[in-house]
């Protein structure tokens, strides 16, 4: 028996415009898609899923921005990755910043999720 599989979970207001909008940033087809709940599986087995937030119950009252979801690249891959999402239109609210951890930079879902593409020095 394998161990759980880690999902995270976002509410997302319009599901046909973010399931285009992480089928372009994670180039792959979801496995799963519905009227109310989508999901896509990374490469590591996690899942993501968009949960169309007017039909979540318990009903959900939070705010996005305050969490990140982050995906880690190679160093030479994050400005490589911020060219890609740019062209694809994707709003960046961070540009690709040397940081004391490594470089990185912030992107925004249709939602307002915080997407951080980094590579970790070293």
């Amino acid at each position: 028996m394998s161990g759980p599989t880690t999902t995270i979970l976002l509410h997302v207001a319009d599901m046909d415009a973010s399931i285009e909008f992480y089928r372009g940033i994670l180039q792959r087809e979801p496995v799963d898609v519905g009227d109310a709940f989508t999901l896509f599986v990374m490469d590591s087995g996690t899942t993501l899923g968009l949960w169309r937030r007017d039909v979540i119950d318990p009903p959900a009252h939070g705010t996005t921005g305050s969490i990140e979801l982050g995906f880690r690249r190679g160093h030479d891959a994050v400005d490589a990755c911020h060219a890609e999402w740019l062209a694809q239109g994707v709003a960046i609210l961070m540009p690709p910043t040397d940081r004391p951890f490594g470089r990185s930079f912030v992107a925004l879902d249709p939602d307002g999720h915080r997407l951080r593409v980094y590579a970790l020095n070293g």
